[in-house]
Parts: C-alpha cells; sequence; structure tokens
C-alpha cells in the first residue's frame, strides 16, 4: 500500500474546494457566508493551510452540491492561487474607491495669518 502526504491531500482538497466554488459562482465572501465560517478560514482551506473536521467537510460539499468523495477527486488544477483575482479593468482593484485624477501637489499648503 503506497503512503499518502497528508499535506498534498489538504492541498488538493483545498483546491477542489475553490474549483467547486467557482463553478457555482459563489465568492469566497458568499461561501463563507453560508457555511458559517471566517473568509480567513475558508481562504486557509482553499489554501490547503487548514485540517478539515468531518462536519467541515460535510457541509461544504453540501453548499456545493455534491457527495463527500467528490472533494477528494484530484483537482484540475494544483496550484493554490495567492492574491486577488484579476480584474475585467487593468490597472483596477476590486472594492476599491475610484482614484482622482488629478495631479498631485508638492509639499504642503501654508496657512496665512
Amino acid at each position: 500500500m503506497r503512503e499518502h502526504d497528508p499535506d498534498r491531500v489538504l492541498r488538493d482538497v483545498g483546491r477542489r474546494i475553490a474549483e467547486l466554488r467557482r463553478q457555482k459562482g459563489y465568492t469566497q465572501e458568499r461561501l463563507a457566508e453560508k457555511a458559517e465560517v471566517s473568509i480567513k478560514f475558508l481562504q486557509r482551506v482553499e489554501g490547503g493551510r487548514e485540517n478539515l473536521t468531518v462536519r467541515s467537510l460535510t457541509r461544504f460539499a453540501a453548499l456545493l452540491q455534491v457527495g463527500v468523495p467528490e472533494l477528494f477527486t484530484v483537482p484540475v488544477n494544483r496550484t493554490v492561487r495567492r492574491g486577488r483575482p484579476p480584474t475585467a479593468e487593468p490597472g483596477h482593484r476590486a472594492g476599491a474607491r475610484p482614484r482622482s485624477r488629478k495631479p498631485a501637489v508638492a509639499g504642503v499648503a501654508r496657512l496665512s495669518r
């Protein structure tokens, strides 16, 4: 019998949850809300840094409408994504306020007395 690397299993399950989440059109925020977990927890799960309980596995499977064994299938892409996803507009950060197009003024304005 071949030994399994638990860290690789955690990474693969996390990647699989991320793939299924995207297929359902859920953001991390939405899935975390539905699962009643923090976004940070879900990010650790998807990054393969969280050891999931059977309860967590069954909750994620139910929310993603798959059987628990489906979470253990090899993900299409084993690469863990880091940072924010790319946006449609170059130079635009998701959720960021629009920046003023006015040029920055050098120096500090002095108040007259």
